[in-house]
């Protein structure tokens, strides 16, 4: 399933599969290293990993050590998000820091992937009053991932909200609105695949809410052109339409399906949790 939704075209599924279960081969095939060591960060995308990761771990018992390094600051990096902008001296510099894996990470772990899993978000919910405290940044990226939801106010995400502000004041290009997508950010980081990706939900709603111009199609890069907002946006982004009563939703956020015109679970910056309106 995971192939599928990830692969670009439905006859890459396979080929995409099999790189999944070559990554997995290799955490689990203890007999070609001496030790384990996961390195993620602290945005809500490696905190799954890390958790989905974590869990498979736990299913069995180890002869080999597992260890973690995770971080979400990095001296001379005020601004930083990840260990992708540091060079390779500061990278070896991290590796005596790194820490064996505890049980109660891995039990931490297990709860909040099932919880992730649930088709009620409300799991995760109450996952968040608990004591996440063995995965220091996994509470904060799991509170973002519920900003992901249609907001009770407008029907927008967090982010497409974002994505729609770019272009408040006419046309944007691409490559300057990517980057300030990220303003403001600190647990969540968005990939210029999944910014395309989403660039394109909104332009292929009916009604559109964006128009997505390309200029030029770079392949594995990010697209120049401009995105622009349509009148039914500029309406949705006023407060004058609901997005997900306008144009319907299909989307998975988690196990959460959420999708048609109607009643979904929403984020309700107001009342600081989901409701289902």
């Amino acid at each position: 399933m995971r192939a599928r939704f990830l692969a670009s075209h439905p006859d890459e599924a396979r080929e995409v599969a099999a790189d999944l279960q070559q990554w997995r081969h290799t955490v689990d095939d203890e007999s070609a290293y001496d030790e384990l060591v996961l390195w993620f960060e602290h945005d809500l995308f490696d905190q799954l990993n890390l958790i989905q990761l974590l869990t498979h771990i736990g299913q069995r018992r180890r002869s080999k050590p597992v260890s973690l390094i995770c971080i979400d600051r990095y001296p001379g990096h005020p601004n930083f998000t990840g260990l992708g902008e540091l060079p390779p001296h500061d990278l070896e510099g991290l590796f005596p820091a790194r820490r064996a894996i505890t049980e109660s990470q891995i039990a931490a772990a297990r709860q909040a992937w099932a919880a992730y899993r649930s088709p009620d978000p409300r799991a995760l919910e109450a996952l968040l009053k608990t004591d996440l405290s063995a995965l220091p940044f996994l509470a904060a990226a799991l509170a973002r991932h519920l900003e992901e939801f249609p907001s009770d106010r407008d029907g927008l995400s967090r982010s497409e909200r974002r994505m729609l502000e770019q272009a408040i004041d006419g046309p944007a290009q691409i490559h300057t609105a990517f980057p300030r997508m990220h303003q403001g950010e600190t647990a969540y980081y968005i990939a210029d695949s999944w910014f395309f990706d989403r660039a394109k939900d909104l332009s292929d709603a009916s009604p559109a809410l964006m128009q997505l111009t390309i200029t030029l199609d770079q392949p594995n890069a990010l697209p120049a052109g401009t995105i622009a907002l349509t009148p039914e946006g500029r309406g949705v982004l006023q407060g004058e339409a609901d997005r997900v009563k306008l144009c319907g939703i299909d989307r998975w956020l988690g196990g959460v399906h959420v999708h048609g015109h109607g009643r979904a679970w929403r984020w309700s910056d107001r009342a600081g949790h989901l409701v289902h309106a």
